[in-house]
């Protein structure tokens, strides 16, 4: 599966911050190198019809935070590796942001049921991502995991039955990703740790929410 971020997809995550230059680290975790199964696609009986596996999503993450920090107003860039514990920032870095991959899954379960539009499924996509934003004075500026899920179809609401939004396993992952990458830039203790806009104020985001406790520094 090919994985995309989608800019703006995540309401009031955009035209934050003061364009302060923040490194960013390649993704880490155990998902972060090489192809990996992230889920699958299954028959009404439960059998597995086809594993669904991505590449390098260390990469895929890491170019995904570095557009959603930029399009807050941030200066990012790709930093070097850690040496001795420690990043090699280059001259004039204000910021460091650690990304680490917890999860990312999908899977899609075909029902027995025939509609107009097609064979019944239902289709659950989420991901995880730990962020530690640090500074040359803080090292814990903030911490935090956010996860971004996608469920297809869509819960009913009231009487109303809604449509799939999304049918491609690989669609429904590129927006959990984008809802959990972009949520971050709405965290309250991220947000205080970066100069802000005069008057930036964040919308409220749904299916991307914070899964642990974030620790802001004054």
């Amino acid at each position: 599966m090919t994985l995309r971020y989608l800019p703006g997809f995540v309401p009031g995550s955009e035209h934050l911050f003061h364009p302060a230059s923040i490194g960013v680290l390649q993704a880490s975790g155990r998902l972060a190198i090489g192809t990996v199964r992230v889920g699958g696609v299954y028959s009404p009986d439960g059998s597995l019809e086809e594993s669904l596996v991505i590449q390098d999503a260390g990469t895929v993450v890491t170019v995904a935070v570095i557009k959603a920090l930029s399009d807050s107003g941030l200066r990012p860039f790709l930093a070097g590796p850690m040496q001795d514990g420690a990043a090699s920032l280059r001259v004039g870095t204000d910021y460091l942001l650690t990304t680490t991959i917890e999860e990312i899954s999908v899977a899609k379960h075909f029902g027995t049921a025939e509609t107009v539009h097609g064979q019944y499924f239902a289709m659950d996509a989420r991901v995880r991502i730990k962020f530690n934003l640090s500074s040359r004075s803080d090292p814990n500026v903030y911490s935090g995991e956010m996860t971004g899920t996608e469920e297809e179809p869509p819960s009913p609401v009231g009487h109303e039955i809604f449509l799939p939004l999304e049918t491609d396993p690989s669609e429904a992952l590129s927006v959990a990703l984008s809802r959990a990458v972009g949520a971050l830039m709405l965290q309250p203790g991220f947000r205080q740790g970066l100069p802000q806009l005069i008057g930036a104020t964040p919308s409220a985001t749904a299916n991307a929410a914070p899964t642990s406790s974030a620790t802001p520094s004054r």
